[in-house]
This record gives structure tokens, C-alpha cells and sequence, in this order.
């Protein structure tokens, strides 16, 4: 599988201006990247930058590509991991909790009103990493009805959107408290009241 940009040790440009990006959005928002504040930040000039990407849009489709490909090398690392499906759950969430704590400036990317409401192909590259994230999940927890772990009539679509709340969730209060908390343990408190709700019951144990 290749490998995302988020995944690469070595710099680059393009490594460069994502980053740059990134911290501008975390900062701004969406709305407060622009060109000139890009180049600013990377520290070359706006026609250099155009050698790299062509408008700001162009970037922002850049690093949703490539957050889905990071997505990917998580949960492969998920599955490598052999756990019950709790612990799947759990190693995820952490994952993607580490991922958006390194890079707070996605956040204001997936939950923008501007790529809400704004270019039609950014709104469905959005919508493609959320369903795939929604599979993910799904198979994990498909895993776990198998198993007798998560109990049966769980819907596993509206669980992985449930998980996909909590991220949102916990986030938002991380940015609350100003970022003084602990983001992921935040994040797996939530995850196993969650789990609470899902996991099969232990079966009774009856006197002879």
C-alpha cells in the first residue's frame, strides 16, 4: 500500500505546504487559508507555491486524498493488532485521536460549512473517507457479533456512526478545555461507555 504523506519521515514540499496548511486552518479555519498566507508560511513566494498546487482547493483535495490513505494504514494496523473487537475499537479510536491531535487543522477541513455547502468534489471526497470510515467500523464490529462479542442485534452502521460522534464529540470538548485535557483518554472513556451499551451480555452461570 502506498504510503500517505502524514506517513513519510523525510520532508518534502508538498510535505511542506500541507503542513503549513494545517496549522493555518487550526489558526484561521478554512476560510483563513489563502495563497498568500500559504506562501507566508511555507516561506517562498506565490508563484513558487503554483509549481506545487494550483489553487487552495487543489490543496485542501490534496490532504483529504491523503488523510484517506493514512485512514487505510490504520486500520490495516487495527486488524494486524489480532484483538477482541473492543480493543479493536479502542486501538482505532486512540489512532485517530493521536492523527488529529498531531494535525487539530483537519478537524476544521471535515467539519467545515464551506466544503459543506461549497465544491461539489470536495463534498464527496469528504463523503468517501467518512463512508470509508463507516466500513471500517462496520467490519470490526460484524467481527465482533461474529464472535459473540458485541451482541447481535446491534446495527453495525449506526455503531460506527456512533464512534464517528464520539471523535466529533471529544474533540470539540478538547478544544473547549483549551487542549488541556487528555484528548484520547477523553476519547476511550466515551468509546467504553459506548461498548457498555453493545457488548454481549456473559453468559449465566447455572448451579448443577
Amino acid at each position: 500500500m502506498k504510503k500517505s504523506i502524514f506517513n513519510l519521515e523525510e520532508s518534502s514540499r508538498k510535505k511542506e505546504i500541507v503542513n503549513a496548511c494545517l496549522r493555518i486552518m487550526d489558526t484561521f479555519g478554512i476560510k483563513g487559508l489563502t495563497v498568500a498566507r500559504i506562501a507566508q508560511e511555507v516561506g517562498f513566494s506565490e508563484s513558487a507555491l503554483y509549481r506545487h498546487f494550483k489553487s487552495k482547493n487543489e490543496v485542501v483535495l490534496f490532504i483529504l486524498e491523503e488523510t484517506g490513505l493514512m485512514a487505510q494504514h490504520q486500520f490495516q494496523e487495527v486488524l494486524d493488532s489480532a484483538q477482541e473487537a473492543q480493543g479493536r475499537l479502542e486501538k482505532l479510536l486512540q489512532l485517530h485521536l493521536q492523527f488529529l491531535e498531531e494535525y487539530p487543522g483537519l478537524f476544521r477541513i471535515i467539519y467545515s460549512d464551506e466544503i459543506h455547502i461549497g465544491e461539489s468534489y470536495l463534498l464527496e471526497k469528504l463523503s468517501e473517507i467518512v463512508n470509508q470510515l463507516i466500513g471500517f467500523i462496520q467490519i470490526i464490529v460484524d467481527e465482533g457479533k461474529r464472535r459473540g462479542e458485541i451482541k447481535a442485534k446491534v446495527d453495525s452502521s449506526l455503531a460506527a456512526v456512533h464512534f464517528l460522534g464520539i471523535v466529533e464529540t471529544v474533540f470539540a470538548y478538547w478544544t473547549i478545555k483549551k487542549r488541556r485535557i487528555s484528548l484520547r483518554q477523553a476519547g476511550l472513556s466515551l468509546l467504553r461507555q459506548m461498548f457498555e451499551g453493545i457488548a454481549a451480555e456473559e453468559p449465566i452461570m447455572t448451579s448443577q
